[in-house]
């Protein structure tokens, strides 16, 4: 066959596609060849202009559909999708970004800029972030906290990501100037004393939670001391997060179950959490397990009969008539189960931030002095990154004391008068030496301080 002859036959299955896609052809060629062509005008006339055997057929729309309706349909379904992945997102992250976006868009729309983010150039991108990064307040009137900006460009990055746009104001290097100013002013924030993270939430102590039990608010008398012990057990025992992992957890969530030795425990089945989404297949290293049932017996006893199919919520609402039942049919409200310790150590007359995290927090900073590996400790707590274990290891108030014992009498023996002539045999440099321990000047933790392990 010489060129013309394929020529030809190019050009005729071309025809072919063009007929198809006006509806008068049902039939599309599987052939992977294909010329170009130019419509010259509504006749159709056509004019080859080059060949290329290696070019792949172009799929083709469904034959009789207008493009205009096509489109339609194709961006309602792309709407659809875009619905799907959105409503699967973090509910956290979801309104995050929404809420700095408003900071943002509302910053732009004061100095005189109405494009949407995605529709403003690059460089004028960098500049409107940098203006923010260095004169944005909140409503007071306040500075924003040093995070809380870096936060906000976290979310103007999503923003910008969602809509399908290959810019990055993180890493570009076209935004390294808005990069520069948000340094800057994270410096400067600091140095005006902002950033102390006053915001962070504090660790129940052993003598706290003794203390509760003490006033009922902890226990298994009431319905809401029920309440309060299940959520401090299911968060340090089984690792879970403050609030989400809490309202979504079903009755099947935790079981009993018996240990071939006939020992019962409870264990844990996780579903959907926040490191955890199911995007990969990675699970825990092993189901968290607690080896006390007392007040899930209690708890177990006390639920309505309706609200005991697995799939019911596990916390419930308290019952306003306690003489007649505890609990009712209805599940515990999100805001309700999101302020459990901070309702009940206001009551305690707790001080400090005691919130939700708090009773994470106690968890794993109770294991890490007592000694756990922060590997195993990552296992039951379900962080990805070890080192955020490190975050936790900080000081308690019982070894703080310590070392502030420890400080105090070395500077009480620094305290005696000076010495007029030196004296080798002893010197003040030596009385002081003396007063530092030979070992380690932090001691381990007692483990028979550590927070309670069974809350019940």
């Amino acid at each position: 066959m010489d060129l013309n002859e394929r020529t030809f036959e190019l050009l005729g299955n071309r025809l072919s596609e063009l007929e198809y896609m006006c509806g008068l052809n049902d039939t599309v060629s599987e052939k992977t060849d294909y010329i170009t062509l130019d419509l010259l005008d509504s006749s159709l006339g056509l004019s080859v202009q080059s060949v290329d055997e290696n070019l792949e057929l172009v799929t083709l729309p469904p034959a009789g559909l207008p493009d205009v309706e096509r489109e339609n349909v194709t961006n309602t379904q792309e709407d659809f999708t875009f619905e799907f992945v959105r409503g699967l997102q973090n509910t956290n992250t979801r309104r995050k970004t929404e809420s700095d976006l408003r900071k943002f868009n509302d910053y732009l729309t004061k100095n005189g800029e109405h494009r949407n983010p995605e529709e403003i150039p690059v460089y004028d991108m960098d500049m409107h972030l940098a203006r923010f990064f260095m004169n944005a307040k909140k409503a007071s009137g306040e500075d924003y906290e040093p995070d809380t900006l870096k936060s906000i460009q976290g979310s103007v990055n999503r923003y910008l990501a969602e809509k399908k746009l290959n810019i990055k104001i993180i890493t570009d290097k076209e935004f390294k100037h808005s990069r520069d100013v948000l340094l800057s002013k994270r410096k400067l924030l600091r140095q005006l004393g902002k950033g102390n993270r006053e915001k962070r939430a504090d660790p129940l102590t052993p003598e706290e939670i003794d203390l509760l039990y003490e006033k009922n608010l902890l226990g298994t008398g009431d319905p809401k001391s029920l309440i309060n012990v299940l959520y401090l057990n299911n968060t340090m025992h089984f690792g879970m997060r403050s609030r989400a992992e809490h309202v979504s957890l079903r009755w099947n969530g935790v079981q009993q179950k018996v240990t071939s030795t006939g020992e019962e425990y409870l264990e844990y089945r996780e579903r959907s959490t926040k490191t955890r989404t199911g995007v990969t297949s990675e699970s825990r290293s092993f189901a968290p397990k607690m080896f006390e049932n007392r007040a899930y017996k209690e708890f177990a006893r006390r639920r309505p009969e309706q609200m005991n199919n697995p799939e019911s919520p596990f916390y419930l609402g308290v019952s306003r008539h306690p003489e007649k039942a505890w609990y009712v049919n209805q599940p515990m409200g999100k805001n309700t189960i999101g302020n459990i310790v901070k309702v009940m150590c206001e009551a305690g007359g707790m001080q400090g931030r005691k919130v939700n995290h708090s009773a994470r927090k106690t968890a794993i900073s109770s294991l890490v002095h007592a000694g756990v590996p922060p590997t195993i400790i990552q296992q039951l707590s379900g962080h990805k990154n070890v080192n955020s274990i490190n975050n936790y290891s900080t000081a308690s108030n019982e070894q703080q004391r310590h070392m502030s014992s420890i400080l105090t009498n070395y500077s009480s023996s620094c305290s005696e008068p000076p010495v007029t002539e030196f004296d080798s045999s002893s010197s003040s440099l030596d009385k002081c030496s003396s007063a530092l321990p030979s070992t380690s000047v932090v001691p381990s933790s007692n483990t028979d301080d550590i927070t309670k392990t069974e809350l019940v």
